[in-house]
């Protein structure tokens, strides 16, 4: 995944209203962040697929950010 998409994602939780992170749960989280990065690039099928894995394992991180916002 490049380092452009990571960027854009970050960019995007920071960006989430830290109650809209909390309440979804991991699925619609996933979608949600998935599509923010959709709308600012171009992804295809394996980009899309990296940057989900890429988040699933961060899920705890990110409702721990948005906790502490």
């Amino acid at each position: 995944m490049s380092p452009a998409i990571i960027r854009l994602f970050w960019d995007s939780v920071s960006q989430a209203q830290p109650n809209l992170l909390l309440n979804l749960d991991d699925d619609g989280l996933l979608s949600l962040l998935v599509d923010q990065v959709r709308q600012r690039s171009s992804l295809d099928s394996h980009q899309q697929n990296d940057l989900s894995h890429y988040i699933s394992n961060r899920l705890p991180l990110i409702r721990e950010m948005a906790y502490d916002s």
